[in-house]
């Protein structure tokens, strides 16, 4: 047992590090593949005929417990209000979470080449890493990825408790199904953004070493211009000795800086494609997270609203207090998903876009000493103009903050219709009434 911690904790190769991620979503259906051992003793991907069977067994059992809630007519909702507006959220929550639960599945396993195609691709990077002296800290990667799990958890157990908590005070007990036709999304959700953000931590690290060695090259550069007493071929062959500070058996080979600058553009593009290929595999699932998100964020305010401000809550065992509790949770949970998603796919972006900058530092540092290393970087500024990174929903929009923006002033906007909606109804329904009264004291 001790020795098999210290094998999980130490990893050796980038696959052992991911490890944790890809184990935990291959149980929970999300990946037909796993993490295996290879002839050579480093870990690799695989998918197995469990993996297909799980997933399988997952869609069945998500879809039985759709199916039930709606023959039932008993969703969450309908234990705090029922309302026109209540069942159009209802129905529009039901049709976005079945059509996310097939997509998400299709996608794990018709779209799984794509995903194993980046990871593959992040692994052979980390080999071409070597030759420049750098080498990846994998127990740092480990790390971060037993974070995440954790802090998903943690989130996760906290929205149960806090849901649990409402509906026991006011002795409320839906069926199994309905909670699970209630939790299913979010826990898909939380699943694919768990290895989303995976994916996006590695390949922003790997973007941060290439700035770091653009940055090595740079100081190179301007201690030449400073000392120009130094031998003459110390432009044609520097040494990288750790310039991250981690040991690297490779950290002492002599490589001519032209040398060093084509294999940053040529992992500057490797990396590009991994991204494309991550892109092609999460890009149906972000959309359906999104929208699900929006769905839930547009009428959780409305019902929050309402509770708060008009008389919903009266008729139901439910509090003012736990009805808003209930629904600010849920908004806030799923809202803390988005941002996830938006942060890394953010500092990805920057980070990749830092190379271009660093490209020029060094140029300028460098310029007029070496023809064959200007041409270098003027390629590598070329390259860096037509592969950037950019991840979005099926096209629609971009993963960015500008997507935080976009969702707060559609769910305004469409929060102001559905309370236009509801005073209209409001304001016809006294009509009725008037016009009842009014008959009757004529008559």
């Amino acid at each position: 047992m001790r020795k098999y911690l210290q094998t999980f904790l130490n990893p050796k190769d980038f696959y052992a590090a991911q490890r944790p991620i890809l184990r935990v979503s291959f149980l929970a259906g999300m990946t037909p593949f796993t993490v295996v051992k290879g002839p050579t003793e480093l870990m690799m991907l695989r998918c197995t005929p469990f993996g297909y069977i799980n997933s399988s067994v997952h869609v069945i059992l998500f879809c039985s417990c759709y199916v039930n809630a709606l023959l039932k007519g008993e969703t969450i909702t309908r234990f705090f209000f029922r309302t026109d507006i209540s069942t159009l959220g209802d129905v529009l929550q039901f049709t976005i979470g079945i059509t996310a639960l097939f997509m998400t599945f299709f996608c794990s396993i018709f779209q799984r080449n794509k995903l194993i195609k980046s990871f593959h691709a992040l692994a052979s990077i980390d080999r071409r890493f070597k030759e420049i002296g750098m080498e990846t800290n994998y127990k740092s990667t480990l790390h971060y990825n037993l974070l995440v799990i954790c802090t998903k958890v943690i989130i996760t157990s906290l929205y149960l408790i806090v849901c649990l908590a409402v509906f026991i005070s006011s002795d409320t007990y839906p069926s199994v199904t309905t909670w699970m036709a209630f939790l299913l999304p979010y826990f898909m959700m939380s699943m694919v953004i768990v290895l989303f953000l995976c994916f996006v931590n590695q390949t922003k690290h790997r973007f941060h070493l290439l700035n770091k060695v653009l940055k090595h090259l740079k100081q190179a550069a301007l201690e030449k211009r400073i000392s120009p007493q130094r031998r003459p071929s110390y432009w044609h062959a520097i040494k990288i000795q750790r310039p991250l500070g981690i040991a690297s058996v490779y950290s002492n080979n002599d490589k001519s800086m032209p040398d060093v600058v084509a294999t940053v553009a040529e992992i500057q593009d490797a990396l590009c494609e991994a991204c494309s290929c991550a892109e092609d595999y999460f890009t149906i699932q972000m959309l359906t997270i999104v929208t699900i998100v929006f769905v839930i964020i547009v009428f959780n305010s409305y019902y929050v609203l309402d509770a708060l401000l008009g008389s919903t809550s009266r008729d139901t065992p439910f509090s003012k207090g736990q009805f808003a509790m209930f629904f600010l949770c849920q908004a806030m949970v799923y809202g803390f998903g988005v941002f996830n998603i938006v942060y890394g796919s953010s500092s990805l972006m920057q980070e990749n876009d830092n190379i271009g900058s660093n490209v020029h530092k060094l140029l300028n540092a460098a310029a007029g000493a070496d023809s064959e290393l200007a041409g270098k970087l003027m390629q590598l500024s070329l390259q860096m103009v037509h592969r950037k990174v950019r991840f979005s929903a099926c096209g629609l929009f971009s993963l960015d903050f500008s997507l935080i923006f976009t969702l707060v002033g559609a769910a305004t906007t469409y929060l102001v219709i559905l309370i236009q909606y509801e005073l209209s109804m409001d304001e016809s329904r006294h009509e009725t009434i008037a016009r009842a009264f009014l008959g009757n004291e004529t008559w």
